[in-house]
């Protein structure tokens, strides 16, 4: 017997098993079969290898004990139970009165969250249940369930090896009609391994999908701008990926730069940030309410125009921020300037309006919300009328990178801003804004836009949500900051705390990646 493996704490270190002939089911079974165990010390003939084969090879009969010992008789029980489960839903026993194949499966994944020991044991009946099994429907069932095990549950790390090699066996087989489930199994375990698995089960209708062998859904991301991105994702598909390939796309390949884009759940007006680790799907609720949308969230690599998507990603974002005050901005004869100049910008970057003037109508539209009741339309008219004379008119994609170089120049670009109503904090007049950015958080006077209080992140210790104090109420963020030698802590009540909260937790996950 070969002593039991240890995994260490690398990510990929559950791929590194060994070439060879170890580590394979029928070595783990005479290692920890409980059948296994009356075996052990004696020299085999060949009538008793083939019955140690037999362990892991499929059977018509279910079985009367768990395979593993365990000294629990519930959890013997619950074995026997699943075992019969498996066999009704891989088709090899006829099933309960009024059960389908999905309460099946069910019933499986629900007792593999409950009971986390029995974890090797569901997946030794599995992998029981596909070997030399002669009916290739239930074979593919089995491999199937194999395939939602391996995204959901981790085996124990002493099982973890064999199952890998049990994987890699099959995948490499390519005369197997399993061998492409095989490899995605491995790439589930992997997935698994790194980022801990989904963390809800599946809804009936991606189970349904699943069984008539529609193993992707569609999914339209929301691009800012308007754009959409189709695209179709796996069970166990990641943010992290789908980033990756909305950034190849875009033409942005560096590592650095994909972390600077976050992919959002938005249901109703509860806005969530995914990160980048996290599965897609659970997120993806059944009613179909949620809306999947991509965001710039840091800036800190230089952009570059060579991509046409690329270019109009990062004008839709900054255009749809600009006016609808998710940049601060504050009136004055110069800011009115720059109104104009960015008016004019926004005209050109419209097809065929090289050769005109904005109307008043269009000139509101390309204004700031906040501050169309601030600049008078005959003084924006003005400034059209100065950039007209002084600038060439610009081609559509010319025009959107230098509106996208202009805002980036704007005092308070590249901070997530909230509006706050209450501060603990007396010195801080209210209402006001916080902004958070990739360095720090600042609260900026909501009148005169001057910055009232400047917390470093890498100050932050703690940040938690808070419940609103009575019925209506706002709901708030505590933030616990400062060094061990003069702790600070600070509320806030606002309608997006929630929001902030995430985004702030988001971007010190990424500043600590940089880092």
């Amino acid at each position: 017997q070969s002593s039991v493996p240890s995994l260490t704490s690398e990510p990929n270190s559950i791929m590194l098993v060994p070439a060879g002939d170890h580590y394979t089911m029928l070595d783990f079974a005479t290692a920890y079969f409980r059948e296994a165990q009356s075996m052990q010390g004696l020299k085999r003939t060949s009538a008793e290898k083939k019955s140690a084969a037999d362990l892991v090879r499929h059977t018509k009969v279910p079985i009367q004990e768990s395979l593993l010992q365990y000294c629990d008789s519930e959890l013997n029980e619950l074995a026997t139970k699943n075992f019969k489960t498996l066999m009704r839903f891989m088709g090899d026993q006829s099933k309960l009165k009024n059960q389908n194949e999905v309460e099946c499966i069910y019933e499986i994944l629900q007792l593999c969250k409950e009971k986390e020991s029995l974890h090797d044991e569901v997946y030794c009946q599995v992998i029981k249940q596909v070997t030399h099994n002669p009916n290739q429907e239930s074979v593919l069932r089995g491999w199937l369930l194999l395939n939602l095990l391996t995204g959901y549950f981790l085996p124990s790390n002493i099982l973890l090896p064999y199952a890998t090699k049990f994987l890699q066996l099959a995948s490499s087989d390519p005369s197997s009609t399993h061998h492409d489930i095989a490899k995605t199994c491995e790439s589930n375990l992997r997935k698994n391994f790194m980022y801990g698995g989904r963390r809800h089960l599946p809804f009936p209708v991606e189970l349904e999908a699943l069984l008539k062998g529609h193993g992707a859904r569609r999914l339209e991301i929301l691009m800012p701008g308007g754009m959409e991105y189709l695209t179709r994702i796996k069970t166990f598909t990641v943010a992290k990926e789908l980033l990756q390939e909305i950034c190849d796309q875009m033409g942005a390949s560096e590592q650095e730069e994909i972390q600077e884009f976050v992919l959002f759940a938005v249901r109703n007006k509860t806005v969530r940030p995914i990160r980048s680790e996290e599965y897609l799907h659970d997120y993806l609720l059944e009613d179909k309410l949620v809306t999947v949308t991509l965001r710039r969230l840091i800036w800190r690599t230089p952009l570059h125009f060579e991509n046409k998507i690329y270019i109009d990603v990062h004008y839709g974002q900054m255009l749809w921020d600009y006016l609808n005050g998710r940049i601060l901005l504050s009136h004055s004869k110069e800011s009115e300037m720059q109104v104009g100049i960015l008016a004019m910008l926004q005209h050109w970057a419209k097809t065929e309006q090289q050769n005109s003037a904005p109307s008043r109508e269009e000139l509101k539209e390309y204004t700031p919300k906040i501050l169309q009741s601030s600049i008078s339309p005959q003084a924006l008219q003005n400034h059209i009328g100065m950039v007209l004379r002084t600038r060439q008119p610009l081609q559509p994609v010319d025009a959107k990178i230098q509106f996208i170089e202009h805002v980036m120049k704007l005092p308070f670009f590249g901070y997530n801003t909230y509006f706050v109503e209450r501060v603990s904090d007396e010195t801080i007049p209210v209402p006001c804004f916080f902004g958070v950015n990739k360095e720090e958080i600042i609260v900026v006077d909501g009148t005169t836009q001057a910055v009232s209080c400047i917390i470093p992140l890498k100050e932050v210790q703690k940040i938690r949500t808070l419940r609103p104090i009575s019925d209506g109420g706002l709901p708030g963020i505590e933030l616990n900051y400062g060094s061990a030698a003069s702790p600070k802590t600070m509320w806030l009540e606002l309608s997006q705390a929630k929001e902030m909260y995430h985004i702030i937790v988001v971007i010190l996950d990424k500043t600590e990646l940089h880092h």
